[in-house]
């Protein structure tokens, strides 16, 4: 099986988002799963340096698509109202269209941003029951930061990668039911090697890169 992943989210095709300083708005579809349901998407639009409104997290993957139509920096970070730990989102240069994920806690949040141009940010928080994850061997391929899943991990796996970029290639799984991601691989640059890992049941990749990337799971 060969799957590709190229992320959709394009400025002005997010669909309708509520408020130019970055308002919640209450639009996407819940998916029903066997084990829970999955929270709608949460979204918001802006220009330049802004701090959204608080919203709601339920802890967990928490993937995050973002684009930027600028030339300086665009950095998105997540902040928790009460304690918790911050986490750095998105910290690029210029133009972005790319995703990344965390493993958040459940609580409160805002999102601090630096921009200086048009940005529009999606907040999923995916899930799924074992029987609607895919199973191994997968096949991925891209050209920027994505995600990707659900998938069905059974413990001792090999992955295989390679990135044609000159910054970062990080993979990582997010587990569902799981308080730490599994590590695949951490380079810079030109890549092309293979490694191990190590998870059980429902996970979803993310993928750091700033050129042309593969990735096999088995």
């Amino acid at each position: 099986m060969r799957r590709r992943r190229y992320l959709a989210v394009s400025l002005g095709l997010m669909g309708p988002i509520v408020g130019s300083t970055g308002s919640i708005a209450a639009v996407g579809q819940e998916t029903d799963t066997d084990s829970e349901s999955e929270p709608e998407p949460i979204r918001f639009t802006g220009s330049g340096t802004s701090v959204t409104e608080e919203f709601e997290l339920e802890g967990g993957v928490t993937i995050t698509e973002a684009v930027h139509d600028g030339e300086s920096n665009f950095i998105v970070e997540l902040i928790p109202t009460d304690d918790g730990f911050e986490e750095l989102l998105v910290n690029a240069i210029g133009d972005f269209n790319g995703a990344s994920g965390v493993l958040a806690e459940e609580g409160t949040y805002l999102l601090d941003i630096d921009a200086d141009g048009s940005w529009e940010i999606e907040i999923q928080q995916p899930r799924a029951a074992v029987d609607d994850a895919d199973a191994l061997p997968v096949e991925l391929e891209g050209d920027r930061p994505g995600w990707d899943g659900p998938f069905r991990f059974d413990g001792l796996g090999q992955a295989r990668g390679t990135h044609e970029g000159e910054e970062n290639f990080i993979v990582e799984i997010l587990p569902q039911d799981g308080l730490f991601s599994e590590p695949v691989f951490n380079e810079i640059g030109q890549f092309d090697g293979e490694t191990t890992f190590d998870i059980e049941g429902v996970g979803y990749v993310t993928i750091d890169a700033d050129g042309p990337w593969s990735l096999s799971l088995e």
